[in-house]
């Protein structure tokens, strides 16, 4: 991941439309919202019909393949797409390996859909385990001096909204982590790192395949995530929250050779912008029903800026298809952040994300901060109207 960032741009800003596997890969897929494609919780299908990432590059002349997890509102058959899910991370590694040893008589597009670290929820709910779905870790140390220190923001936040607590005492599947002290804390720290080592490792096992297939220099790489994961920033592990670990997802686009080592700070959303990044760089144009931007001026140093003010995340605590019964949604412009949830007190959060990105001071609460405030519940109230965002108890701007 080092040598993509060292080759490319690296965006600082970019987040998940939903912290959670399937609505944000049906995003990525459709290159529209959660809530516009009806995939609002894992177990959803995409309700209506809708360009779909691979048919759009097939039509505009590549081979497309794909490896790996799948998990999208729709069977991988309807997608344009060669492959499947070839079981676990290094199968995947294996396939894609393959897949580029072939001669090709058609540029392609391949893609290659890594589980791990997300072996981390198997971990939580059994610290100390060896033996995960994905591949073996070692047993964490027992010595404190021997393991990762808890993050800076390790505290829940004061005024936080109250239903966050009350949906993760709800759900030990999801957060087994209520009763855990520093020390299972700071193993389950050490056991993520080892996770993001062992898939970091077939990333490198794809790239020198590339590389040794002599098309590295003809070759576009993105590497992006559908979600983040708790990692004990405000107690949390798992995902859903509309904290920055979970909604704040890594993003990088290298060419090599042609691209250079940069870090941009522009707000991007990777499920609506990548589809039409890769339709750029394929010189096709992108459906006027897709809300996204292409990141390649940004990716080549032709452009520094973007055309965007914000973007968005929706979540819905959930397990499976089961509502856990809470909602939010959340607005991040460029200096500040605004979440809101559908029920509890304390509802809403703004944060400062200059002064404060381990979002600890809730600024809702402050009066000094009533008109940024306001200013977000009109951005959030308008996109909501403009993408038919309907049933959710926003906040309305009030009179200063």
């Amino acid at each position: 991941m080092d040598s993509l960032a060292a080759k490319g741009t690296r965006f600082n800003k970019a987040y998940s439309t939903q912290p959670l596997c399937l609505p944000c890969r049906s995003s990525l897929q459709t290159g529209r919202y959660p809530h516009e494609i009806g995939t609002i919780t894992n177990g959803h299908e995409i309700k209506g019909k809708f360009p779909m990432l691979g048919q759009l590059v097939k039509d505009a002349g590549y081979e497309c393949a794909y490896f790996g997890k799948w998990h999208v509102g729709l069977p991988f058959k309807n997608a344009g797409y060669e492959g499947g899910d070839c079981g676990k991370d290094p199968a995947k590694t294996a396939s894609a390996v393959e897949f580029l040893k072939r001669k090709h008589e058609k540029p392609f597009f391949l893609t290659v859909s890594f589980m791990n670290p997300h072996n981390i929820c198997e971990l939580a709910r059994e610290p100390g385990r060896q033996n995960l779905p994905d591949g073996p870790i070692d047993k964490p140390p027992e010595d404190l001096d021997m393991l990762p220190p808890l993050p800076d923001n390790f505290a829940i936040p004061p005024n936080e909204p109250t239903a966050i607590r009350k949906v993760q005492k709800s759900s030990w599947v999801h957060y087994p982590t209520a009763e855990w002290d520093e020390l299972k804390w700071r193993q389950y720290l050490w056991g993520y790192y080892r996770l993001v080592e062992k898939v970091d490792k077939h990333i490198g096992e794809v790239l020198a395949a590339l590389q040794n297939a002599g098309h590295e220099k003809n070759t576009v790489i993105i590497f992006v995530s559908d979600h983040g994961e708790g990692v004990a920033m405000h107690h949390w592990n798992q995902k859903q929250i509309l904290y920055d670990q979970a909604t704040r997802i890594p993003a990088i686009i290298s060419w090599p050779g042609r691209t250079k080592g940069q870090v941009s700070e522009e707000l991007i959303s990777p499920a609506l912008d990548i589809l039409p990044t890769i339709l750029d760089v394929a010189g096709a144009a992108k459906p006027d029903s897709m809300p996204g931007l292409s990141l390649w001026p940004l990716t080549t140093g032709k452009s520094q800026k973007l055309d965007r003010d914000y973007v968005i995340a929706e979540t819905i605590f959930a397990q499976g298809r089961k509502s856990l019964g809470l909602r939010g949604r959340m607005i991040r412009t460029r200096q500040y952040k605004y979440c809101v949830y559908d029920v509890g007190k304390n509802r809403e959060q703004l944060f400062d994300m200059a002064s404060d990105p381990g979002e600890m001071k809730n600024l809702a609460v402050v009066t000094a901060y009533r008109k940024e405030l306001n200013r977000h519940r009109k951005l959030l109230a308008d996109w909501a109207s403009d993408t038919k965002d309907e049933g959710f108890p926003f906040v309305p701007a009030q009179k200063d």
